[in-house]
């Protein structure tokens, strides 16, 4: 192998790369109406040719993307490492509290993530770093080298992660 291999990129956007979620966010001392989307989501995975010619089956990688959207959907997804955020177990209910606003809400509808703030960047985040994990556990990050992840909350608005994937 040469130096500087070449680089090759295979891209996903499938319709099941999809999921339906209500979330807030926090900025500027302030905490969004809880609200809902339609988020859409994109994989880019970026890296060295296999032996089959390939950085990583397109098949594979929209069947793991796909996993993980199903478990945020038609969810409250909630940031749980947030410094602004307030999340408390009460029974079979999470009370979720900041900057003056109180929701109680279901605990078995609620996702709650390891992400700051539930922003479309942090989601594209956490999905990146659960399809990362999801590939090294399949085996099928041979060549992988770089993963982005992008997710759309509202009409050509995607908030976007790239992600260095270590051998």
């Amino acid at each position: 192998m040469s130096p500087n291999p070449e680089r090759f990129a295979v891209r996903v956007d499938p319709g099941e790369l999809h999921f339906n979620a209500a979330h807030f966010i926090t900025f500027g001392g302030t905490c969004e109406n809880l609200h809902g989307h339609n988020f859409h989501v994109r994989v880019e995975a970026v890296g060295r040719n296999t032996g089959d010619a390939f950085v990583l089956d397109f098949v594979e990688l929209t069947r793991l993307a796909a996993a993980i959207c199903r478990t945020l959907h038609d969810r409250v997804l909630l940031p749980g490492e947030s410094r602004e955020v307030a999340i408390t177990p009460e029974g079979d209910a999470l009370r979720v509290e900041s900057h003056g606003r109180r929701f109680v809400l279901p605990a078995d509808s609620c996702r709650v993530l390891p992400v700051s703030n539930a922003t479309a960047e942090m989601l594209a985040w956490h999905i990146g770093g659960e399809l990362i994990r999801a590939l090294r556990e399949a085996g099928s990050n041979r060549g992988l080298e770089t993963l982005e992840v992008a997710v759309e909350e509202a009409d050509r608005q995607w908030g976007v992660c790239r992600r260095e994937v270590a051998p």
